[in-house]
């Protein structure tokens, strides 16, 4: 008979542990019964983690970051010093950006290195890219890529969970390679 409880009931046996106890939920016995209620909380948990992590905006946004680091620390000097593509300024890589021709919303052409170089505060934002003389340069390095980058552009793109973690890791790994090249 459990004490402080106006309710007489008789100790049945427990259907997980199969020991003689007061049933307190589902037919199991108190510990039963919390031990189940947290192991439903923590699967619960760790399915809805799992499933932000690995949700298409997230992976991303990790890689954006990734390939704009890469980007920069690929043209900075030993000394982590950039030049802004389109006019010229060197600052610090950490201080420029990762300036796009054809704009990040087109998901065909966002990772492709052809369409990416540095570029500081001023041209990339102030200056909307400063897309003519960005232009003008890109067709001087290689005649008819900004025609291909607008063709590629137009075309209807979505990236997979697993190309996305690929090219994480494939830029993650470029990273490293960057990163050693820069004194500390």
């Amino acid at each position: 008979m459990a004490y402080n409880s106006t309710i007489i009931s008789k100790k049945k046996r427990c259907k997980t542990c199969n020991n003689f106890d007061y049933i307190f939920s589902k037919g199991e016995c108190k510990q039963c019964a919390t031990v189940s209620s947290t192991q439903r909380r923590i699967e619960k948990f760790e399915s809805e983690e799992g499933l932000e992590d690995e949700s298409l905006q997230n992976l991303i946004s990790d890689l954006d970051l990734v390939f704009s680091r890469y980007i920069r620390l690929r043209n900075a000097d030993i000394n982590g010093i950039s030049e802004c593509y389109t006019c010229g300024k060197k600052e610090e890589y950490t201080k420029q950006q990762c300036g796009h021709y054809i704009s990040r919303s087109s998901m065909a052409t966002r990772f492709l290195e052809q369409n990416v170089r540095v570029q500081c505060k001023t041209c990339n934002e102030i200056k909307s890219g400063n897309i003519d003389e960005y232009k003008k340069r890109l067709e001087n390095e290689q005649f008819g890529i900004t025609e291909w980058l607008a063709e590629q552009s137009r075309q209807v793109f979505k990236f997979s969970r697993e190309e996305l973690k690929g090219m994480l890791n494939n830029y993650r790994f470029k990273l490293k390679l960057m990163e050693n090249k820069v004194k500390k």
